[in-house]
């Protein structure tokens, strides 16, 4: 909210010391929002014209108006002519909300949007799970508690730490204000009830601009697979938690007057119909750092901007296929926000192409060029269209055909081996634990590769402690003699099959397995190389 003391009792803003130099300030600018303040004289003048709705006066001051129309409002003295700040062609977006507006907001809706020429500001006051009455709470007591994420119109990002929602409010002249409830209770309507309706009040009273418009982001069910605790609210159920999801977006706009509802959740829900099936999170509740967060961006988009079939921006990670599936599923969410649209009919190109090498991390949470991150250690996750070293979209998918035991960051730090990987590749990796009369076993399938092409597989095994060596085999049209790796302390060595045939469905399985019988091993697995062979 920006202030302006105007009129007799703050004649120094405009540089005038008397009435008769207020007299001769005949159009004298202010903004929707803005605080008034009239001298008596016009005051008198306001209510003997019935006192017109363009100012409301402010309570428990004296002679101070809250101006909340545009127009212009004239007295014998001085004319105000009253102005939209909103009104500067900028698009500016602030969400008060947790990593699910992160995931939504803060990656591929600026691209979006700046392929069409929009200009877009967006500011994200994050905390992670944040719920609406952790976000009351702090309004109300004003709690410097929050991450304000700002994006810029340039493109630039920014975070200032220690702010309060009433910082972020006062930074910028916002044009939509987003509301968001914390995943958890992302189905809970009565939690929706008893805190939105406060909330909403609070920044209705600290942004008094009346032309503002206020939104709220249905979120998306997690993934079947989650094995986080709050799914168990829903019964550990993804259509449940959908439903549930669907009823408070249907109530929101009986609770508050929103304009829009940006329905991410109903975005996700449509794709996971497609061939990616429940492939858009990276660990069962937060997005997948690239189909599932360009999806629910997708979703912001239509909603706000419109005509998303027309813009041409796509990620540099994703297919042509893949970007305008996700493109459709926001689509069709924001034409049908409450009901999931079938995309089965969809069809993702996956004829096996060329490529020099693709590389995969596991257990990274990031995106860089050249490497594909697998951040979820559960059985049938699936990162498919994976991209080569050259940012290349391929057919190739790699996907766990077995529960992992967990997910770590205890790897080295510095290493120097053939993969030349950051230390948020090397120290990061899956592992599961082998007993002594464990039989190989297939964790990993690598699939739509060419069945007529030889490959050659690289793994990276490293502890940052002494570990029991372990064996790995690698299965396509025939299986390989296993090979030991020692993953202690191991910074340099790198495990390498050649001349690989997959099967005749292209189709390659690693396999990991216990050296000895009398101990137990620990098979850990933090990079993954899949090159064609020269000679094949």
């Amino acid at each position: 909210m920006k202030l302006a003391s105007i009129g007799l009792q703050a004649c120094l803003l405009f540089g005038l010391t008397t009435m008769h130099a207020h007299a001769q300030q005949k159009d004298s600018l202010v903004f929707l929002g803005d605080t008034l303040q009239l001298s008596a004289s016009q005051v008198k003048q306001w209510e003997a014209k019935g006192r017109a709705p363009m100012l409301k006066a402010i309570p428990q001051t004296t002679n101070s108006f809250l101006v909340q129309e545009l127009g212009k409002l004239s007295f014998k003295d001085q004319q105000f002519k009253i102005a939209d700040p909103l009104d500067d062609g900028v698009m500016k977006i602030l969400v008060i909300g947790n990593s699910f507006s992160d995931d939504g907001v803060e990656y591929y809706f600026h691209d979006l949007a700046k392929q069409a020429g929009h200009a877009l500001v967006i500011g994200n006051l994050f905390r992670g799970g944040a719920p609406l009455d952790f976000h009351l709470k702090n309004a109300k007591e004003d709690i410097k508690i929050y991450d304000y994420r700002k994006t810029t119109i340039d493109g630039a990002k920014s975070n200032t730490r220690k702010t309060s929602i009433k910082m972020a409010i006062d930074d910028e002249n916002w044009d939509i204000i987003c509301f968001q409830q914390a995943s958890v209770l992302s189905g809970d309507l009565e939690s929706v009830r008893r805190d939105l309706p406060q909330l909403f009040d609070y920044v209705k009273e600290n942004y008094p601009i009346p032309t503002v418009k206020y939104a709220f982001h249905q979120t998306w069910a997690y993934a079947q697979n989650a094995t986080t605790k709050n799914f168990e609210r829903y019964q550990n159920k993804q259509e449940q938690m959908f439903q549930q999801i669907v009823q408070v977006s249907k109530e929101i706009d009986k609770l508050i007057p929103i304009s829009y509802l940006i329905p991410s959740g109903t975005a996700i829900q449509n794709g996971r119909t497609s061939s990616v099936g429940d492939n858009f999170n990276r660990e069962g509740y937060h997005l997948d750092l690239r189909i599932g967060r360009f999806t629910a961006a997708s979703a912001w988009y239509e909603t706000i901007f419109g005509n998303l079939a027309n813009n041409g921006y796509k990620p540099f990670n994703l297919t042509r296929d893949q970007a305008a599936m996700a493109k459709e599923a926001a689509i069709l969410a924001v034409k049908q926000p409450f009901q999931i649209s079938d995309l089965s009919n969809w069809k993702i190109d996956n004829k096996p192409v060329s490529f020099s090498s693709i590389q995969v991390n596991f257990a990274a949470d990031l995106v860089m060029p050249g490497w594909n991150s697998f951040l979820f250690e559960r059985q049938q996750t699936m990162l498919s269209g994976l991209v080569d070293k050259e940012n290349k979209p391929t057919a190739v998918y790699v996907k766990l055909t077995h529960n992992f035991d967990a997910r770590s960051a205890k790897g080295p730090q510095r290493t120097a081996s053939p993969f030349k990987m950051p230390k948020e590749v090397s120290e990061s990796y899956f592992f599961c634990k082998l007993t002594a009369q464990d039989s190989p076993k297939e964790y990993i399938e690598i699939g739509n590769l060419d069945p007529k092409k030889a490959y050659t597989l690289t793994l990276f095994s490293g502890f940052e402690t002494a570990r029991t060596p372990f064996l790995i085999t690698v299965n396509g049209h025939k299986k390989t003699k296993a090979q030991e790796i020692d993953p202690s302390y191991n910074k340099t060595q790198s495990l390498c099959f050649e001349q690989l045939r997959p099967t005749a469905g292209g189709k390659l399985f690693i396999a990991f397995q216990n050296k000895t019988e009398k101990e137990q091993a620990i098979a850990v697995i933090n990079a993954l190389s899949i090159a064609e062979s020269l000679n094949h």
